[in-house]
């Protein structure tokens, strides 16, 4: 009876560590990550400021109101594929890499952070990369609509331990253009670009606070 006891305690004792465990290693890679998808953005996209001064153009009608608002599907499909080929670098740099976590660090961090064995936490890339691309319309003010063009990042990997594995995937967004329009907008905003725009990019345009909108539009 006495073993039997041990043995659920000590069971017990082991789920309850690899949980912890797998918690604090999940933290752990996820800000690896993320700080490599900074560098990466910082690197592919905000040190190229004039590449992104045309991917929206405004345009009008005699009257000077804007008639349609387009977005150049090539240059959006250009910088996706730069960043989706980053980002596999970028993972497969981390991959190459491991982290040790003492365990002290991750039982008791106000007592013994940095202290006790040593346990080895790796992160390997998945197929799960994508770049996305979110047009944002919200109000900027009396007669004015703010316009963003957003670069949503998914990436996708495996966090790997002595105590299994566990799939996690980082989604961030970052701003690519921001443009106030000033005036009258229309209702409805479309984006023209070449055939096969669907193999370039996907563009999903959506409208926040839809109501200020339509006022700002009539």
């Amino acid at each position: 009876m006495l073993i039997l006891i041990l043995a659920v305690g000590l069971g017990l004792l082991t789920i309850r560590f690899q949980r912890i465990f797998m918690e604090y290693a999940v933290n752990v890679c996820e800000d690896s990550a993320i700080k490599e998808i900074n560098t990466l953005m910082e690197d592919e996209v905000f040190s190229h400021p004039d590449e992104f001064a045309d991917l929206v153009v405004l345009e009008r009608d005699s009257d000077n109101r804007i008639t349609a608002l387009r977005t150049d599907i090539i240059a959006v499909g250009k910088v996706k594929a730069r960043i989706v080929n980053g980002l596999f670098e970028r993972l497969d740099y981390l991959e190459e890499t491991q982290t040790e976590v003492p365990l002290g660090t991750v039982f008791a961090p106000n007592l013994f952070t940095g202290m006790g064995p040593r346990v080895k936490v790796g992160l390997a890339g998945l197929a799960q990369m994508e770049a996305r691309f979110v047009s944002a319309f919200t109000s900027a003010g009396i007669n004015q609509t703010r316009h963003r063009i957003l670069i949503e990042v998914h990436a996708g990997f495996r966090i790997l331990t002595p105590f299994g594995g566990e799939d996690r995937e980082i989604v961030s967004t970052y701003p690519v253009t921001d443009t106030v329009i000033v005036g009258t907008v229309p209702e409805r905003y479309t984006y023209i670009g070449g055939s096969g725009s669907d193999l370039l990019g996907e563009i999903r345009d959506y409208e926040e606070n839809s109501d200020i909108s339509h006022e700002i539009g009539k």
